[in-house]
């Protein structure tokens, strides 16, 4: 299931980026957009704007053929990602543990990796998991990354204050017990962190300010 959100997270960002460089070098509005290959507006506004039951999920292929039948640049943006050429190397901030508790790194971990996954990557840093998060009986500390293989995921430096925006969104977060990695929902007036199966990480607390993961990279 974890992986499949990730995958899901990832391919939407693609597309919103792309959609976003098309209507730039359209000179439209995104609904001019969609008006233009036929497609109704509300459902590329409703996916850029995660509304649910308009591309909440993604876009359909349907869609996506529609778009590029209309504007050729569009498969050539999804095909090969707009991106910065230039390597940034990203600061690796921290560990992020079984408990989803993001911990510091260990003497030996590595303290950045180099990416130009975005334009503005400079404005963002990662948290490392390895392949052992989902392990009953995990090895050693002094094991963990001798050989395995780590994910990294990238958030922006500026947490959102308004945890409306980052509602039922992957986030890492600053809580009243500390800093970690989880699904932020709403109950009542407040925000608590949950699992990958819909489990609330009760040891959280209260989520005070949260940054979306906005990207995925497998080492």
């Amino acid at each position: 299931m974890e992986e499949i959100l990730l995958v899901i997270d990832m391919e939407k960002e693609q597309l919103k980026l792309a959609l976003k460089n098309l209507a730039k070098q359209q000179g439209m509005s995104l609904s001019d957009l969609a008006t233009h290959a036929g497609i109704a507006p509300s459902t590329i506004t409703g996916f850029m704007n995660d509304v649910p039951g308009r591309g909440h999920y993604g876009l359909s292929a349907r869609t996506q053929n529609k778009l590029s039948e209309e504007y050729s640049e569009f498969k050539d943006m999804i095909e090969k990602p707009i991106i910065n050429t230039n390597l940034v190397n990203v600061p690796i901030i921290g560990m992020w543990e079984s408990d989803y508790r993001v911990n510091g790194l260990e003497l030996g971990m590595p303290s950045s990796f180099a990416s130009n996954w975005s334009t503005n990557i400079e404005s963002y840093s990662a948290v490392i998991r390895n392949e052992n998060f989902f392990d009953i009986n995990p090895p050693t500390k002094t094991k963990r990354f001798v050989n395995g293989e780590v994910r990294y995921y990238l958030f922006r430096n500026t947490y959102i204050e308004d945890l409306n925006k980052t509602e039922n969104k992957q986030v890492y977060c600053k809580t009243t017990t500390g800093n970690f990695i989880g699904y932020q929902i709403k109950e009542g007036n407040k925000f608590y962190l949950y699992t990958f199966f819909g489990e609330r990480i009760d040891i959280a607390g209260e989520i005070l300010k949260a940054s979306k993961i906005e990207w995925t990279k497998q080492n």
